[in-house]
C-alpha cells in the first residue's frame, strides 16, 4: 500500500505512441475537500470519482489558458441534487455536493440511483476571451467511468477508457486514449491490435489497485508486457478561488423579495462558499448592490 501519497497527474505513452494515458492520485487535496463537509460514503465515492475524472480530462485539454477550467456537474437529481468537480489550468481542484437531508443512502449505490433524473454535463471554459462550451453526458452505466466511457465512444471524441475509484482517503483514476493517426498509418500497421489490447488491460484494473498502488506499480501490473514511457508528474492541489464579489452572485439568484426578508430581522447577510466553507458577510447596502 502506498504511503506519503503525492497528489499529481502523470502522463504515459505505450509502445510507439499509438496509445497514451494519464493517471491521477489525490490524497492530501482530496482529504482537504472532505474536511469541509460531511458526506455519506456513497457520495464520497461519487464525488471522488468525479474529481479524479475532471483532473484526468483537464490534463488532456490543450486549449486551456492560464485562467481556464474544466468542470463536471451533476444537477437536478435525487438524492444528490448537485455535484460539482472542477480542475483549473494550474491543476488546482475543488469539489462539492448537495444531498437531500433525509435521503437513505447505502455504500455502493450506482450513479443512476444516486442522481435519479439528473443532468450530467462536462463544461470546458478555455479562459481568456474564448467562449466556454458544454457537452451533456448521458447517464449510462452504473458508474461515472461507465457513463464517460459510453459518452466518449458515442461522441466524436478520441477513443478512451476511464477507470475511477475513491474512498475517504484517496481518489484515483486511470485514462488511456487511442492517439489519432497523423499522416501515414505506419505505426498502426505495425501493431494494429494495440488499442484493443491496451483498452482491455486498462478495463481490468480493480478498485483496490487504483486506491492502493502508486502509478509506477499500477502501470507495471497492468502493462508489464508493453513498453511504457512515463513522463514527469504534475502536482495537483486543493484551492478555492472564491471572492466576496463572486459569492455575491448568490444574492442575485435569491432575488429582491428574499433579501428583503433576510434583512427584516438582521443587519447583515452571511453566505458560505459551498466549496471551501469561507464565510462572507454582506451589509444591507452590499446586499442591495449585488442585485444591481
Amino acid at each position: 500500500m502506498v504511503s506519503g501519497i503525492t497528489d499529481a497527474t502523470r502522463r504515459f505513452v505505450i509502445g510507439r505512441g499509438a496509445v497514451r494515458g494519464e493517471s491521477v492520485r489525490l490524497g492530501e487535496s482530496w482529504r482537504a475537500i472532505l474536511a469541509r463537509r460531511t458526506y455519506p460514503e456513497a457520495v464520497v465515492s461519487l464525488l471522488g470519482e468525479c474529481l479524479a475524472a475532471v483532473a484526468l480530462f483537464a490534463s488532456t485539454v490543450k486549449m486551456l489558458q492560464s485562467d481556464g477550467r474544466l468542470t463536471l456537474q451533476i444537477q437536478g437529481g435525487k438524492p444528490v441534487s448537485l455535484l460539482v468537480a472542477e480542475c483549473r489550468a494550474d491543476r488546482s481542484v475543488r469539489a462539492m455536493a448537495r444531498v437531500e437531508a433525509q435521503a437513505s443512502l447505502t455504500p455502493g449505490m450506482s450513479l443512476p440511483d444516486l442522481a435519479r433524473g439528473a443532468s450530467f454535463a462536462l463544461t470546458i471554459d478555455p479562459g481568456g476571451d474564448y467562449d466556454s462550451y458544454q457537452s451533456l453526458v448521458p447517464m449510462e452505466g452504473a458508474s461515472v467511468a461507465g457513463a464517460l466511457n459510453a459518452y466518449m465512444a458515442r461522441s466524436e471524441q478520441i477513443e478512451s477508457q476511464f477507470a475511477l475509484a475513491a474512498d475517504g482517503a484517496v481518489c484515483a483514476g486511470l485514462l488511456v486514449q487511442k492517439v489519432p493517426q497523423q499522416g501515414g498509418k505506419e505505426e498502426a500497421l505495425k501493431d494494429p491490435d494495440a488499442w484493443n489490447r491496451i483498452r482491455t488491460l486498462a478495463s481490468s484494473v480493480t478498485r483496490p489497485e487504483l486506491l492502493e498502488l502508486g502509478d509506477t506499480e499500477l502501470l507495471h501490473r497492468l502493462f508489464h508486457q508493453e513498453e511504457v514511457r512515463l513522463l514527469p508528474e504534475k502536482p495537483v492541489a486543493f484551492a478555492c478561488p472564491c471572492t466576496k464579489e463572486r459569492v455575491a452572485s448568490v444574492l442575485k439568484v435569491l432575488g429582491r423579495d428574499e433579501i428583503q426578508g433576510l434583512l427584516a430581522d438582521r443587519r447583515t447577510i452571511e453566505v458560505d462558499c459551498d466549496f471551501c466553507g469561507q464565510r462572507y458577510t454582506f451589509s444591507a447596502e452590499e446586499a442591495w448592490a449585488a442585485l444591481a
